[in-house]
């Protein structure tokens, strides 16, 4: 499989610190895995054939040999980019479509704080929310972060929560 696309994120790149990469024993070589996109090159599996698209836990490196198929899913739609489905069709968007709409379960008009506002699940979180009538609030931790908050994402209001002195009163 030809690795296309991977997603470079704080929970792929600890994998080293709490030991759980791939090491080889004959070497020094680590892989470190993620959500990526790859196109597979040969296979032996009935449900994939050369040259389908493929997301799901991928290598960070530019060839990876898959022996199990159950973290791969099959790329139907190729009329969007790439890139989505490491994001808004991957995980994050799983995670915050789930998270907001099941778990949550918004009512129109409700505040909403989102907490990590500008990560890729707190973003879509927060695109949710304004589209089924939520006033949303979220923190990040720089003036960049806030500005896309307000100016790019939507949110109605937004803090630094390491400048912020009162937490409590920010959130009220």
């Amino acid at each position: 499989m030809s690795v296309v696309l991977v997603v470079v994120d704080n929970v792929a790149s600890n994998q080293l610190e709490f030991d759980i990469a791939h090491v080889n024993d004959d070497d020094d070589d680590v892989i470190i895995y993620g959500y990526g996109v790859a196109k597979v090159v040969d296979s032996g599996h009935p449900d994939f054939k050369a040259g389908d698209l493929v997301w799901g836990i991928t290598g960070w490196e530019e060839y990876s040999l898959i022996t199990s198929t159950k973290t791969l899913l099959k790329i139907k739609y190729t009329d969007v980019p790439l890139s989505y489905y490491t994001g808004i069709l991957g995980m994050p968007g799983l995670t915050a479509y789930v998270g907001f709409h099941e778990i949550c379960v918004p009512k129109k008009g409700e505040t909403i704080y989102v907490s990590a506002a500008s990560g890729a699940v707190g973003q879509l979180v927060g695109q949710f929310a304004k589209l089924a009538g939520c006033y949303v609030v979220g923190s990040a931790g720089s003036k960049e972060k806030i500005d896309l908050l307000k100016n790019k994402f939507g949110y109605d209001d937004a803090f630094n929560y390491k400048e912020e002195p009162d937490l409590v009163a920010a959130l009220k």
